[in-house]
């Protein structure tokens, strides 16, 4: 089981994630006229709102939109820290959809206006601000998962590259991610508005709730877990010591010379000791026996001796 998720992680991490925004969106959109994750619906509500002076609306949407900046931000801040401080992150992101929930039961039983609880939509569009940065930034989708424009696009490329270049397994793969987040997402954006509008008090008031708990919390922790690194094999380096030993040897080259180690002379004199040194480039010296002396080194390039001559010889 684990290793058929680990097979297909991304494609059911991108579901997941597809679904949940697709669900708040049309959550919001139903019960605050707000988009959780959509905001280019929210930057065109804005204008509108300025144009027609409903400056409460105006108001809100500023609010949301910044709200999603502001996850974005929060989301970056998160992957500077531990991975204990990140889960705790992810768990504050996840209860934020919660609090969506909480917030709106209190204004609507303290008699607030319906402004109120649009205000308080803002903080889904923060936890999906953090959602979108992290699909980004993770290893495991790798793209955009909240709004859908640039997906579509990417989708379409991939289908013509398909039909006239090919696509190689890699880039199919990433299109077969995209596909499942867009598909997702619009299942998710139907059961959000089925269970947002349904008679049932806790499908209006507390619909938030179970996204937070079922989708929208495993779906972002299962873009934070890293995947396990492949062990190196405990004989890596007795194999790599085996093969060097069994590579062959290169044969000599034919009519090489073989490098002369240097000469040491000792001569002696009269006068005391000598040592010469010759270096491996000039030729081998010719010792001469000497019967009063001893050795002599006797250049084999001039004949005479290295280190006191005789004026006997």
């Amino acid at each position: 089981m684990a290793a058929m998720f680990l097979a297909h992680r991304d494609l059911l991490t991108a579901s997941l994630m597809g679904f949940s925004s697709g669900y708040v969106t049309s959550n919001t959109k139903i019960r605050f006229d707000t988009f959780g994750g959509m905001h280019t619906g929210n930057t065109v509500k804005l204008g509108m709102s300025i144009q027609s002076g409903n400056w409460e609306k105006v108001g809100v949407y500023a609010v949301v939109l910044f709200g999603f900046s502001f996850g974005t931000l929060l989301a970056l801040v998160m992957l500077g820290q531990s991975v204990t401080h990140q889960r705790l992150w992810l768990l504050v992101f996840s209860a934020l959809l919660v609090l969506v929930d909480l917030i709106t039961l209190g204004i609507r039983a303290s008699g607030g206006s319906s402004v109120l609880e649009s205000l308080a939509s803002a903080l889904a569009a923060i936890s999906l601000g953090a959602q979108n940065a992290l699909s980004q930034k993770s290893n495991v989708v790798k793209g955009n998962t909240t709004f859908m424009t640039g997906n579509i696009q990417k989708m379409t490329e991939a289908v013509y590259v398909h039909f006239t270049k090919g696509l190689s397994p890699t880039e199919r793969r990433a299109a077969l991610v995209i596909f499942c987040t867009w598909s997702m997402y619009i299942v998710g954006g139907l059961v959000g508005a089925a269970l947002s509008s349904c008679s049932n008090a806790f499908c209006t008031d507390w619909s938030l709730t179970p996204a937070a708990c079922l989708l929208y919390g495993p779906g972002m922790l299962s873009m934070h877990i890293e995947r396990p690194k492949a062990k190196p094999a405990a004989n890596a380096i007795a194999a790599a010591a085996e093969k060097a030993a069994a590579a062959p040897t290169p044969e000599p080259t034919p009519n090489a010379e073989a490098p002369k180690p240097a000469t040491l002379s000792i001569a002696t004199s009269t006068s005391g000791i000598g040592v010469e040194v010759l270096s491996k480039k000039r030729p081998p010296s010719l010792k001469r026996e000497d019967s009063v002396q001893g050795v002599h080194a006797v250049s084999a390039t001039d004949g005479r001796r290295s280190l006191g001559e005789d004026p006997q010889l």
